[in-house]
């Protein structure tokens, strides 16, 4: 039986209404013979009750029903209205009873195949036209109206999909603009402290031909950062899309760039600032402009944390280049620990708009695209300390892996 119902109920919409029409006219047929039947019926008792001379099997005999008709009876009043309502029956009872049929049928169909899917598309529309995608649209049959709640259905998942991949391609702008914003900051500050060094003692003569170049050399290679920022600004959408780009370079003099942007950005600071270059190797293959924004993110956020010190190590362990960075400021708290890589992270303590809260999620997204990872510890003697490991190489083909 249940088997029947769900088979009928996954009926096509026309199939389904002719059957309730043919079921309902079938059920017409039958009312209209049996009113046409007690009506006459009705009729022969009310004959036979005036005409004693007549019998039963008279009033039937087609042979002489026509003479029976034109038989004058003389009826009572409450009686002649009974004939009329029964000659009424006759005339009208199969209009009557084919188009309640018709009628019962159109309403029972609408109510059992039409208005349950009318109303829930009905309120799908009105969710999907207020924005509103978190709902979900059964389809409880397989005929044309639960195929059209399927294609709904489909519509507000594709819709969904949309409003997320725009949503989370916002966030992605949104990261990306932040970490710009954030990183264009240090090579500024560095370019200024630079032009400043240059007023101070360019003018006296001050400064050896020697150190001029160098001065002007790490000045040119900063704005030669912000030139990459512009252009990687326009091209990728996310942070995640910066391509990355390993060259060889001389490891020690890269270490010394690094150091001598350190130098400016703590000049004006009372901070004691350390460094110690453990990588033996001449030269590595790296992606120097992704470890320089790594490198300088982890410092700056080691100054905003440090009390007195802030020192620097730099390893080539296993084929992978480290970096770590110490200081002697509070630590991490367990939040932190947990939280501090992510987007815009702040702790409770921190006031509001000392910082992006990008610096360290920086760091985590771009150690990833080459290959590495970073760690959050805490110093046994107190203090932050953050370790960022990359895939390092003097083969500049690396896998795949740590390209993506």
């Amino acid at each position: 039986m249940g088997r029947l119902r769900k088979g009928f109920r996954n009926l096509s919409l026309r199939l389904t209404f002719m059957v309730y029409m043919l079921v309902f006219i079938l059920i017409a047929a039958l009312l209209s013979v049996i009113t046409i039947s007690q009506a006459g019926q009705m009729r022969n008792h009310l004959f036979l009750k005036y005409n004693d001379s007549y019998s039963l099997a008279d009033i039937e005999n087609p042979a002489i029903i026509y003479n029976i008709e034109n038989i004058n009876t003389d009826y009572s009043d409450k009686d002649k209205q009974i004939i009329k309502f029964c000659d009424f029956l006759d005339s009208w009872s199969i209009v009557i009873y084919f188009g309640l049929s018709i009628l019962s049928a159109s309403l029972m169909f609408y109510r059992n195949k039409l208005k349950k899917p009318i109303g829930v598309l009905r309120e799908a529309s009105k969710k999907i036209s207020n924005n509103d995608l978190d709902f979900h649209i059964d389809q409880d049959t397989e005929d044309e109206m639960g195929q059209l709640c399927g294609s709904f259905e489909k519509m507000r998942v594709a819709l969904e999909e949309s409003n997320r991949r725009m949503w989370r391609s916002i966030e992605d702008r949104k990261q990306l603009n932040a970490a710009f914003s954030h990183d264009l900051r240090t090579p500024l500050t560095v370019i200024r402290g630079y032009v400043d060094f240059l007023n101070n003692y360019l003018p006296d003569e001050k400064i050896s031909k020697e150190k001029l170049l160098d001065t002007i050399s790490t000045m040119s290679a900063h704005i030669k950062r912000l030139e990459n920022y512009v252009q990687i600004m326009g091209e990728a959408q996310r942070l995640e899309d910066i391509a990355v780009t390993r060259i060889k370079v001389n490891s020690s003099f890269f270490v010394k760039q690094l150091i001598s942007s350190t130098e400016v950005l703590v000049r004006d600071q009372p901070l004691q600032f350390s460094y110690a270059n453990m990588i033996d190797e001449e030269y590595i293959y790296i992606d120097t402009g992704m470890i320089t924004t790594i490198y300088e993110n982890l410092v700056s956020n080691a100054m905003r944390y440090a009390s007195q010190m802030i020192s620097v190590h730099f390893e080539l362990v296993g084929g992978r280049f480290s970096l770590t960075v110490n200081d002697d400021g509070r630590g991490f708290s367990r939040q932190d620990l947990k939280l501090a890589t992510t987007p815009f992270y702040k702790s409770k303590t921190e006031i509001e708009g000392s910082h992006y809260g990008m610096g360290l999620n920086i760091c985590k997204v771009l150690a990833e695209k080459l290959g590495g990872s970073v760690l959050l510890t805490n110093n046994i003697q107190g203090g932050a300390c953050v370790n960022v490991t990359v895939l390092c190489s003097d083969d500049p083909d690396l896998d795949g892996a740590a390209k993506s």
